[in-house]
């Protein structure tokens, strides 16, 4: 068996309309919640759960997609006023790293960075 990243909770002040903002950005589907989570799977079958609690010290996470999902997800960043960057210190406001692939940095509802990348770091 290979080892694969299968699944992680993600802390949420508000895990219904988290695992929306994740959807719409990311394309993600919907999935059965159970307990405490509401789940969405990404396409390669990854589970994120939202749970609600205090989120103190937010975390970073980088999806990885097609330009053509970048573009969608960049598009909806734009057309909904989030606020992005185009380097994790938040410098560079409203632009898009291009120098290898195409980046962009945000934050989710609950103060989670995020990143959407086209090609991977390794």
């Amino acid at each position: 068996m290979t080892v694969s990243f299968n699944h992680t909770i993600i802390g949420s002040h508000d895990p219904v309309g988290s695992a929306a903002f994740y959807r719409t950005i990311l394309g993600a589907r919907e999935a059965p919640g159970w307990g405490p989570f509401t789940n969405i799977l990404l396409d390669d079958d990854t589970l994120l759960q939202f749970a609600s609690g205090p989120v103190n010290d937010p975390v970073h996470m980088a999806f990885l997609m097609s330009e053509e999902e970048f573009d969608r997800g960049y598009a909806i960043l734009v057309r909904d006023g989030i606020e992005h960057w185009a380097d994790p210190q938040m410098r560079r406001p409203n632009e898009v790293a291009t120098d290898e692939g195409r980046r962009v940095y945000f934050k989710d509802p609950s103060g989670h960075y995020l990143e959407m990348l086209t090609q991977p770091y390794l």
